[in-house]
């Protein structure tokens, strides 16, 4: 602790350039940190999801209506224990960005269907008094500053209200959640509100939310249930939570990939752009390294001080990158619907910012420390 700070001097010597490189050692871990946490979140929210939820969909299209009648077979089907009917009714509050996530379900079969789910004290009765009624994550509720009793107009994405306009939804209560995949950043609305004011669909669900008795079985239970629909005019594709979600990043693509080959370019080229800065802050001051010789200083002391500077600089800079994207991670849930893993981000982040500074800093510090004391003072 001693030579801090004679080490801290060395940073700063030139306060310009270490200021416009802290920042492109900031952008580069600021860019580190949201990728290889949304890498990491994607992963995590796979491994949480649920294998005793399955969803069935239109073997056509997701978005295609499936007709009511179909949940009462699916009923019948063995280790079903309870299958809820649910209209898509992505919406907006007033003019924000963010679409409001929120579903059309009979509130007392969703909730029993998701026990890690809990509503607050009245609010299903309030549901069942209320047509327009809404349970709301308190997420969401604290987001937009809502509180039990208010009105909340929604413009519906999907469907266009009989009545015209807006959907007035009247909030009676909300709900706590114990369940990572479905958080509390959701609204649920009465499934006859939506399904009956609606211009077109009538009768029809989005897709049907089935939770079965047995987890190692879903496979089996999706077959069976498809199977009832073959060759229907309304043909079903039933997955688990976990298949759906594994399925989804396919789709995308080998996205870890993808990000790490940007990442890699990007440390490539800061690499070089620290390196070529290290070496040139050494050039500037070989007459200082040999005064500190004379003074002293061994071969491997002026190694350890120069890449003192090293780390100490880029784990500051890379620190602080990261933290700025930590902060970003709280949105994550919000606008991608998954949250961010924090902690091992911030763990590889900083091993980063060490290995970035020891490639960089070891020609530098090799440099000094092979300097003969005699040709610096001479100006060789």
């Amino acid at each position: 602790m001693k030579y801090l700070p004679l080490v801290w001097a060395g940073i700063w010597r030139r306060r310009g350039r270490a200021i416009l490189t802290l920042l492109s050692i900031m952008n580069a871990f600021l860019l580190l940190g949201v990728l290889q946490g949304f890498t990491s979140g994607l992963k995590h929210a796979v491994a949480e999801s649920r294998a005793d939820m399955l969803y069935t969909f239109a073997k056509l299209s997701q978005i295609e209506p499936l007709p009511l009648s179909q949940g009462d077979q699916i009923r019948r089907v063995n280790g079903v224990t309870a299958v809820v009917p649910t209209i898509l009714f992505q919406s907006r509050y007033r003019d924000e960005a963010a679409p409001i996530r929120a579903f059309a379900v009979d509130a007392p079969t969703f909730f029993a269907a998701y026990p890690s789910l809990k509503p607050g004290q009245g609010a299903l009765e309030a549901m069942k008094r209320n047509r327009a009624g809404a349970i709301v994550g308190q997420q969401m509720m604290s987001m937009h500053g809502w509180k039990v009793g208010d009105r909340v107009p929604l413009k519906s994405l999907l469907w266009a209200n009989r009545a015209g306009g807006a959907w007035p939804v009247d909030i009676v209560g909300t709900y706590a959640t114990e369940d990572k995949t479905f958080g509390a950043n959701a609204m649920l609305v009465n499934f006859d509100y939506v399904d009956q004011g609606r211009t077109n669909g009538q009768g029809t669900a989005s897709f049907y939310m089935v939770r079965i008795a047995d987890p190692t079985r879903a496979s089996a239970i999706s077959e069976r249930i498809d199977a009832l629909f073959a060759n229907s005019p309304h043909e079903t594709k039933t997955a688990s939570e976990r298949q759906m979600a594994q399925e989804q990043i396919k789709q995308i693509g080998d996205i870890g990939f993808v990000i790490n080959s940007i990442v890699a370019a990007v440390f490539f080229a800061l690499l070089f752009s620290v390196g070529a800065v290290m070496l040139q802050a050494i050039r500037e001051r070989t007459p200082e390294l040999a005064v500190l010789k004379t003074l002293g200083f061994t071969d491997q002391g002026v190694l350890a001080l120069i890449l003192s500077e090293s780390v100490l600089f880029c784990v500051i800079a890379g620190g602080l990158g990261l933290l700025l994207a930590s902060m970003l991670f709280p949105l994550a849930r919000t606008y991608i619907g998954f949250g961010i893993q924090t902690g091992p981000v911030m763990l590889i982040g900083l091993g980063f910012a060490v290995l970035l500074a020891l490639l960089s800093g070891a020609p530098p510090a090799i440099r000094g420390m092979r300097l003969q004391v005699v040709d610096a003072l001479a100006g060789r």
